[in-house]
Parts: C-alpha cells; sequence; structure tokens
C-alpha cells in the first residue's frame, strides 16, 4: 500500500472514529505519531 492510499485511509479513520478527538491534533503529529496512529484505528476498525 504506497502512502496516499495510507493517509486515504487514515481520514477515512478518523472520520469513523471522530467521537474519539482525535482530528484536531492530527496536523501536529509526526510521521511515527502518524503511522501509530494509522494502525491503532486500523486495528479498531476490525474488531
Amino acid at each position: 500500500m504506497n502512502s496516499e492510499l495510507r493517509l486515504e485511509r487514515l481520514e477515512m479513520l478518523l472520520v469513523r472514529f471522530s467521537h474519539l478527538g482525535i482530528g484536531a491534533d492530527v496536523v501536529s503529529l509526526g510521521l511515527i505519531e502518524l503511522w501509530s496512529l494509522y494502525c491503532y484505528l486500523s486495528q479498531l476498525g476490525n474488531s
């Protein structure tokens, strides 16, 4: 999966889990933190 698809998927996950209040903080996150967030939200989406 390329980085553009991951970013699109992260955006979809952020919308899906907007009740967690993460959206506003995403702008200040670095790449490693974004990757961790992506992994976490992906796991939430699969369970």
